[in-house]
């Protein structure tokens, strides 16, 4: 870092929160001083960013004992007191996801090979266009191709256009046909007076210039990248998905208020995707190992997997726990969702509460049941952004695993962290080893170390390594995989801590265990399973063991998950309940029976017919004989019965004898169940 820049106000506007961070050397090193977070004033009636930051650097300075602010304004630069900063970096999220609609010439082949570029951008996808398309459309017998897509394309406004198609070599004739799709959807647009587009080209090398010629007539923005689908099989996503990210940060400046942060020499802007990119990147790069970062934030859900020498990403824009719910819950149905809580719901009170956060996302959760709620939510966020995931990367693999997010970062207990990303994730045969530590960025540093990096690496690396990496390693995981039936014994773990004892536990199929190990401590833990049980890509029946001290102590120690995958969760509520209620109890969650009553079933009540509630004289019933026919004769009773008395009224029981009657007159049957001749 250069000498006179030490001092860094590290801003991040998320759509939520805003989290201020003060960064100073200390001993030579850049180190985390202090942080406050506040509500965001975006949305109404502020619609200026500026205003959560200034409250938030107003409660930073309280808590420091330095003067940030001067008259309203971010003190800049540094006193000779020590008093103000030098340096403002503004990481955000709180940006419209980009609207993309796809023009490709095959479906499974480009249009997919460019849908795995946009996944790595906060976006919708309002539409795929694609020459193959087959319409089911009552009208399509009626309508031609171009008068279908036209009929989708004119009501949208998207923000890019893709155009893509054809391997390198191919003929051109496809794309020019595409290209005269998408003329006419900018000509249209022009005419009604709206922004055109940027429009993205990705597709055959040999069509970029016919593509350009065709709309060069417009005044929109035209970028051409390397094709994204060169050949049958071989996928080149990083130049589009480059070419996205860049136009989505160009909606920086049109954020409300951040021009009042500081002058443009003075302050860097990111995207907090960029910042998170850079930091996986560097830490797969560090550890020498592949990592997987989550962050279930309050609009968007975002999954990056890197390695070494490889990065994807499956971001969805309107997926989260907040602004985001609403379109998460079209996704997946409140049942996915009810699944997870230990306590009983009605479908439409769920759907009332879940709808509630999007009218009132800056509500905290206030109940242990909106905790719950909240967490449900995180796990089938969780669970669709790693489908997406494996779906863009089937030999998916991590050895690391970091997540962030509010509902996650929030919760009341770490067990109930730690619950929700091991159901939503169900790591499985994606690891690699024995060991799956799992780190909770507690303070949001990941995407403010990758900020600072592009202005300070050194600065990065130190807050990266001093405060980042010890707030706050969550726990290491175990995963066993294999087994028959439930609560059989699969393995056995013995795990030996550094300058301490050991402890050996048994472990049966369907166990979800913990062993302690505070933070500071460390240890080597032994697994011998049984045959036919594996752990990671070891082969089944395979004892495998850690390096001494490989086992770092964290909050919740080591912790074994031997449920089985996929994870099957009971259909009845009330034994699904149970295991979960179990399962809390086992992370150290809960420490006592639940306290949720299961509802009761009551049958609703059978109408009595008016036959039986008019008074009516008491009238025995006939004899019948075992094969429901009448005995001939009378009986005594009807004897001594009136005329008037003669014919009795109905009961339910001579409506069923008379419906008995007609089915067994119809066709007479021996004993064998023949028909008599």
């Amino acid at each position: 870092m250069a000498d006179n820049v030490r001092a860094i106000l590290a801003i991040e506007i998320g759509s939520l929160t805003t989290r201020v961070s003060l960064i100073d050397q200390v001993d030579g090193e850049s180190r985390l001083i202090g942080q406050t977070e506040t509500l965001t004033s975006r949305e109404l009636p502020y619609q200026n960013v500026f205003f959560a930051v200034q409250e938030a650097t107003a409660q930073l300075a309280e808590l420091t004992g330095r003067q940030l602010l001067h008259e309203g304004h971010l003190l800049m630069p540094r006193t000779i007191t020590g008093d103000g900063i030098d340096k403002v970096v503004v990481v955000t999220s709180a940006l419209e996801p980009l609207r993309v609609v796809v023009a490709a010439i095959a479906t499974d082949v480009s249009a997919r090979s460019a849908l795995h570029a946009i996944r790595g951008v906060p976006n919708v996808v309002l539409e795929v266009i694609t020459l193959d398309d087959v319409s089911h459309h009552p009208t399509s017998s009626v309508q031609s191709w171009i008068e279908r897509q036209l009929e989708k394309l004119l009501p949208l406004l998207p923000d890019v256009i893709i155009l893509t198609g054809g391997i390198e070599g191919s003929a051109i004739e496809s794309m020019k046909r595409l290209a005269h799709l998408v003329n006419l959807k900018l000509s249209f647009t022009e005419a009604i007076k709206q922004p055109l587009p940027t429009v993205i080209y990705a597709g055959n090398t040999a069509a970029a210039s016919t593509v350009h010629t065709i709309l060069s007539r417009h005044s929109c923005e035209l970028i051409s990248v390397a094709n994204v689908r060169p050949t049958l099989d071989q996928e080149n996503v990083t130049p589009l998905r480059q070419a996205l990210l860049a136009r989505y940060a160009r909606q920086l400046t049109d954020l409300p208020g951040v021009q009042q942060l500081a002058d443009s020499e003075k302050r860097t802007l990111h995207t907090i995707i960029e910042a998170q990119y850079v930091m996986t990147r560097f830490l797969a790069e560090r550890r020498q190992q592949p990592v997987l970062f989550t962050d279930v934030g309050a609009t968007t859900t975002t999954l990056i997997a890197a390695a070494p020498d490889h990065v994807s990403a499956a971001i969805h824009g309107v997926c989260g726990t907040a602004f985001g719910v609403s379109n998460l819950l079209c996704e997946v149905g409140p049942a996915a969702i009810a699944r997870w809580l230990p306590f009983a719901i009605e479908e439409q009170e769920l759907i009332e509460r879940v709808l509630q956060r999007t009218l009132r996302p800056q509500t905290m959760p206030v109940t242990r049941e909106d905790c719950y709620l909240d967490l449900a939510i995180v796990r089938e966020a969780l669970a669709l952004g790693m489908a997406t995931l494996r779906e863009g990367q089937p030999a998916l693999t991590y050895s690391y695993l970091v997540v962030s997010g509010g509902a996650l970062v929030h919760a009341p207990h770490p067990g109930m962290t730690l619950l929700a990303i091991l159901d939503g994730l169900q790591p499985a045969y994606e690891l690699p080893g024995l060991l799956l530590p799992i780190h909770l960025d507690s303070l949001g540093l990941l995407a403010v170390c990758g900020g600072i990096a592009a202005h300070s690496a050194d600065a990065a690396v130190s807050v990266f390594d001093h405060d980042l990496l010890t707030n706050t390693p969550l726990a290491t995981c175990i995963v066993l995989q294999g087994g028959n039936r439930f609560g059989d014994p699969i393995a056995e773990i013995e795990l030996i801590t550094v300058g301490g004892g050991s402890e050996q536990i048994q472990v049966r199929n369907g166990d979800l265990l913990r062993l302690p190990l505070p933070i500071g401590r460390y240890a080597q833990v032994k697994v011998r399973p049984r045959a036919g049980v594996r752990v990671g890509k070891g082969a089944p029946g395979e004892a495998v063991e850690s390096d001494p001290a490989e086992v770092h102590g964290s909050l919740l120690g080591l912790v074994v998950d031997a449920r089985g995958r996929p994870l099957a969760l009971p259909e009845d509520g009330t034994e699904r309940r149970r295991l979960l209620w179990s399962w809390l109890r086992a992370v150290g969650a809960e420490h006592s029976d639940s306290p949720y009553p299961e509802p009761v079933t009551t049958l609703p009540e059978m109408p009595i017919p008016e036959s039986v509630i008019a008074p009516v004289p008491v009238v025995a019933r006939q004899r019948r004989s075992w094969f429901g026919r009448r005995k001939q004769g009378q009986t005594p009773s009807e004897m001594t019965l009136s005329p008037a008395e003669t014919s009795p009224a109905k009961t339910p029981a001579d409506d069923l004898d008379e419906l008995r009657q007609k089915v067994t007159k119809s066709a007479r049957r021996s004993w064998f169940g023949r028909r008599k001749s």
